[in-house]
């Protein structure tokens, strides 16, 4: 953002491209005129993109120079450029370089800015660090717009000519936003604090930078009177058509000329009313500044009473600094101060007397009692009755503070817990903790608890008699137990209709008194708010075991396992049979390779060992490239699972697809086949449903998330590394589908949860989420003291993945032309042996991608993919989790070709920085890689060809090794993996190998 620096200038965005698609630079360090950035891209390129976006008007190009940290090579590449460049090991320093870009006036960055809020950046691009951070303030700017908080200004523009020639001087009409409030001053020093430094390197010199501040003030107006003045050009508006200067004004507020079309003599006089009223706008103080007002409680061992039953209680004067709160200076100080300068600290309080008095007298409009204290000479507090205290808290508070005013009230006030409430009391019954709760069979899961609500304030509970005497101390704060409570009428109201309310107590099946008890607290009940929850001791032992706070009972293992499971795996199953029997849906969240699969199967078994026979069977849905791995592994460990795979074009359909089905314990499927065949699942009453990678139903709006939910079952799971990868309402979608309603429906959800976390950080919602959500959630990473010490140093496992339909087609033609081919060569001839091995290699290549085995690697797109290889699916689906935890990852090919597709595929899916190491490159570039992978802050991925990555490199940071291709000898894969795997390693190494 290119602040003004003349009188009349207007701020402009400066948007400029960057590439990696260039050879890397090098410079003469010594050369200090500014030369050509070197990843700049040209202009066309910048007119394409704009293009792209539809942005209005004409752009205009101009030459910027640019004050940029320089290596050796030249100026570091933006944090968010994909590239492989040999980094520098000498500290850089501040160099000129020339940046040719677009420069956008307010009206067209606030155009971009809206497109880019909307819509992703068509491929290749992607937007920067600076552009993420004005797409930051942009949102905070309509956020201050949509809350009315901007008023219209009048600029005097002056020249150095203007200061002696008042017929020179400018007037302009602007739209400014407002910051007065504590909320938004302190958003503010937050923006300042973390725009990135590349935002003010436009300077003549490097010590000539302007300010953070300074630039982010003049974002904020520009912005905001571009926006005023576009939504004026969508409204019809009857502007005064007079020829004063009060009217031209107003005209110019919405015209596209910010200029006011008045003479000078005019304009003097309307100015000098105009600032006056300005002045009226900021009476609480200036930009530095402002009145504060403190109220205390009366002492708890005070005596004296202004009349019987009534406390007196204390509102004091003070000044407050806008940027520390903290920064506190009584009236009586000021009264003090002697001349027109107040030091506090490092503050410096201008004419503090003057102010103070100006702002009670403002103040006094609001809340009239302060007219008493204003009778003395120096007023620096008064005393307030019960009730005019009340006022003051409930009535005039929020407007002082909405005026700009820094108020500082008892800390119990607006708190849960000081107004009357009501608490709810969860008690389990006999149902619950009796015979009902056998090991076997399903517990009937209908009216287990008992509710009952009570009336409170604070946290003594009342009852009827309490309540009336309490009213008839007719005080709207009254003090219990030495705590202070409010006692308004609105609340009194309520509570009688409390009282005449039936239904206050009853019973509630188990799920619903979780989504009772767990969200009740911060809500409100008949106009009361709920002060607690309260629950027996069966009740919480019951939730905390759920929760892994208390020792959960760990089941035995079942006989047709044939597995010996680790402490946590035996955890994690005992915890799911728990959540079973109970009716609760749950999410197995452990990391990736912890064995989410053998605890599912075990606890499979045990349901049927308990049960005798399953009273219907098991649905579990994965992704298309997981069927396999599930029927292998039930294969190795659950043999007495009968199982039907339900996959491929000759797969069971109708009647025979249900004959079969209930013929067995489990079915298994994908979910692309959930979708398909929906008519055929939903005609069975599933015993329960799992679903396995259950991220695929993150988007709720999706049809293969809405046929699921709709599926019936007895129980349901899911198992999923990354509950959350993007956004919340990923979560939402899978709780829904899990425990339907019990975070409410989609609106209400984004409303209460997804806005206030996602975009403000809301840390109290965050908190109310995480504790409704605890219970249904084990989470188990592989740095938990108590798996990380129990796993292998090294795991390996087979990936197995499916063939796409055009691969298949490949895969049999392949077979069929060289099978065709051998036959015409003599038997145990080595052309026949070469024709062999030729075979297997067409194969592998078909086996990973059609665009290798037909060599369009170069004019591939993987925007364009469509789910053309299975084994990029599968690995798309497992760097999702990878990448969303932060591991580093080795991806080992033994073609060139492949890993320079993945390369490519890997950075425009993902948008991180992939490194790749071949033959080609050279010893000193090869040793650069290396160390740039093994810094905390290097790329997470490397891709590296076999041969020549297979040996001699030490890559300790990645605790994940893909083998995308398999090599003939088994021990050549090892010492690729031991890349990883070697003295230095501090993580579990988890070895991928793909097999389609």
């Amino acid at each position: 953002w290119l602040t003004p620096t003349a009188p009349g200038e207007n701020g402009r965005a400066l948007f400029w491209l960057e590439t990696a698609v260039v050879p890397q630079p090098s410079r003469d360090r010594r050369k200090k005129a500014a030369q050509p950035h070197p990843f700049a891209v040209e202009q066309d390129g910048l007119r394409d993109l704009l293009t792209a976006v539809r942005l209005p008007g004409k752009l205009s190009a101009k030459t910027i120079t640019l004050w940029l940290p320089t290596y050796r090579f030249g100026p570091i590449p933006s944090p968010d450029l994909l590239h492989d460049w040999e980094q520098d090991d000498d500290p850089p320093e501040l160099l000129p370089w020339e940046v040719v870009g677009g420069l956008l006036s307010a009206a067209q960055t606030l155009r971009l800015l809206t497109w880019l809020h909307q819509n992703e950046l068509p491929a290749p691009y992607r937007l920067g660090l600076d552009g993420r951070y004005w797409q930051t303030v942009y949102a905070f700017t309509l956020e201050l717009l949509a809350r009315q908080l901007v008023r219209p200004t009048l600029v005097e523009q002056r020249d150095k000519q203007a200061r002696r020639d008042k017929q020179a001087r400018r007037y302009e009409a602007r739209w400014q936003p407002i910051l007065d409030g504590e909320s938004e001053a302190r958003r503010v020093m937050q923006l300042a604090a973390a725009m990135p430094a590349v935002s003010r390197a436009d300077a003549a010199n490097p010590d000539e930078t302007i300010p953070p501040r300074a630039i982010l003030d003049s974002f904020l107006n520009h912005l905001a009177d571009a926006a005023m003045r576009e939504w004026a050009t969508k409204k019809e508006l009857y502007l005064p058509t007079a020829a004063d200067p009060a009217a031209a004004w107003l005209r110019a507020l919405f015209a596209a000329d910010p200029a006011v079309q008045a003479s000078a003599g005019q304009m003097q006089h309307f100015t000098s009313g105009f600032r006056a009223w300005e002045r009226a706008l900021t009476i609480a103080g200036d930009r530095h500044y402002r009145v504060a007002l403190r109220l205390e409680a009366p002492a708890q061992q005070q005596k004296t009473r202004r009349k019987e039953g009534e406390a007196a209680w204390q509102l004091h004067y003070l000044l407050q600094a806008r940027d520390d709160a903290s920064l506190l200076v009584p009236a009586a100080e000021v009264w003090k101060t002697k001349g027109s300068v107040l030091q506090a600290l490092d503050r410096h309080f201008d004419r503090p007397q003057e102010r103070l008095l100006t702002g009670l007298g403002y103040a006094a409009r609001f809340f009239k009692p302060i007219e008493r204290s204003l009778q003395q000479r120096n007023p620096a507090g008064m005393t307030l009755s019960g009730d005019e205290a009340y006022a003051f808290l409930r009535q005039c508070a929020p407007q002082l503070q909405r005026a700009g005013f820094g108020l500082l009230v008892p800390p119990w006030w607006n708190k849960p817990g000081t107004r009357l409430g009501v608490r709810l009391k969860l008690g389990s019954t006999s149902k619950l903790t009796g015979q009902a709760a056998v090991s076997t069979g399903h517990v009937g899961l209908d009216k287990l608890v008992r509710y009952q609500w009570q009336l409170s304030l604070g946290d003594t509970e009342l009852t009827r008699e309490e309540f009336d005497a309490l009213v008839a101390l007719k005080s709207p704060l009254v003090q219990i137990r030495g705590q202070w409570v409010q006692l308004d009428p609105e609340q009194i109201e309520a509570a009688i209709r409390f009282w005449e309310r039936e239904g206050l107590e009853g019973d509630l099946s188990l799920p619903e008194a979780m989504r009772l008890g767990l969200t009740s607290e911060e809500q409100e009940r008949n106009g009361l708010p709920v002060d607690g929850v309260e629950l027996d001791d069966w009740l919480q032992n019951w939730l905390n075991r759920l929760q892994g706070d208390e020792k959960l009972e760990m089941l035995p293992m079942p006989e047709g396992v044939r597995a010996t499971l680790r402490p946590y795996q035996q955890y994690g199953y005992s915890w799911l049979h728990f959540a079973r029997r109970w009716g609760l849906g749950v999410i197995l969240a452990d990391d990736m390779g912890l064995g989410k699969t053998l605890e599912t199967l075990t606890m499979i078994v045990r349901l049927k060992e308990e049960m005798g026979k399953l009273p219907a069977p098991i649905l579990l849905i994965c992704p298309t490239s997981v069927v396999t791995n599930w029927e292998l592994e039930r294969q190795k460990f659950t043999p007495g699972l009968r199982t039907l795979v339900h996959q491929g074009a000759d797969r069971r359909r109708d009647d025979a697809f249900l004959e079969a089905a209930q013929a067995v314990d489990m079915v298994l499927t994908s979910y692309a086949l959930a979708r398909r065949d929906a008519a055929a699942l939903k005609q069975i009453n599933w015993f329960g449903i799992v679903l396995d990678e259950a991220q695929n139903i993150k988007n709720a709006n999706t049809k293969q998330a809405q046929v699921i939910r709709k599926l019936t079952a007895d129980f349901r799971l899911a198992l999923t590394g990354t509950p959350v990868e993007n956004r919340l309402s990923e979560l939402w979608s899978i709780m829904q589908f899990l425990n339907p309603g019990f975070l409410g429906g989609q609106k209400q959800f984004r409303q209460e949860f997804t806005l206030p976390i996602e975009k403000y950080g809301d840390e109290a919602a965050a908190q109310k989420l995480r504790k409704m959500t605890r219970p249904f959630l084990l989470r188990r990473v592989k740095t938990d003291p108590s798996v990380i010490q129990d796993l292998p140093d090294k795991q390996e496992m087979k990936v197995y993945c499916h063939l796409s339909e055009e691969q298949a087609t490949l895969y049999e033609a392949v077979v069929r032309d060289a099978l065709a081919a051998i036959e015409e060569q003599e038997e145990g001839g080595m052309a026949r042996k070469g024709l062999v091995l030729s075979m297997l290699m067409q194969l592998k290549q078909v086996c990973n991608h059609p665009a290798q085995y037909l060599h369009e690697t170069e004019a591939y797109q993987a925007g364009e993919d469509h789910g053309r290889s299975g084994k990029l699916e599968r690995l798309t689906d497992l760097l999702e989790e990878i990448l969303a935890e932060g591991d580093r990852l080795l991806i080992f090919s033994q073609f060139t070709e492949m890993a320079g597709l993945l390369k490519g595929y890997i950075q425009e899916k993902f948008g991180v920085p992939t490194l790749y190491l071949h033959g080609g490159v050279p010893p000193k570039k090869r040793a650069a890689m290396v160390e740039q992978f093994q810094r905390a802050d290097g790329p997470p991925v490397f891709l590296l060809s076999l041969k020549a990555g297979g040996t001699g490199l030490n890559l300790t940071r990645a605790n994940h090794v893909f083998h995308f291709d398999r090599w003939w000898n088994p021990a050549v894969e090892d010492q690729a993996t031991d890349r990883a795997f070697r003295i230095g390693q501090t993580k579990n190494v988890l070895v991928h190998k793909f097999v389609c």
